[in-house]
């Protein structure tokens, strides 16, 4: 009869797994892809803000020279996209999370696991008082 039940678990724990696995896929997928696309382009322009405001900061470019209007319009541009990157890179990463969350509760816990306290910020409470 034992055998029978490490059978039946052995087999729950490998169904769990392969949900486990497809869960990590569609993480890689759902949160790690799109916050790396967006994160790239963030401190690529972040570094393009810095180079255009280094002049400007530094009395280089004065107000009346030549350049100094393309110099502010960069600036100016850089500062807007810099500032919706990073609303999309908050909403990516808020709404990943809440996705995370709610798909790792779905999971549930291994069968047979060994319930620990790190699994109380998935379930709300604790398991193992």
């Amino acid at each position: 009869m034992d055998r029978l039940l490490d059978t039946d678990q052995k087999q729950q724990l490998a169904a769990w797994n392969k949900r486990c696995a497809t869960l990590w896929l569609k993480y890689f997928a759902i949160v790690f892809v799109p916050l790396t696309l967006l994160t790239m382009p963030f401190f690529q322009l972040f570094y393009y803000f810095l180079d255009v405001t280094g002049p400007l900061v530094s009395g280089e470019l004065a107000y009346g020279q030549p350049g100094y209007y393309e110099y502010q319009a960069a600036k100016d541009w850089s500062l807007v996209v810099l500032a919706v990157l990073l609303v999309l890179i908050g909403a990516v990463f808020y709404l990943s999370n809440r996705w995370w969350k709610k798909a790792v509760r779905k999971l549930g816990l291994p069968p047979g696991g060994d319930p620990s306290k790190w699994n109380r910020w998935v379930f709300g409470k604790a398991l193992n008082p």
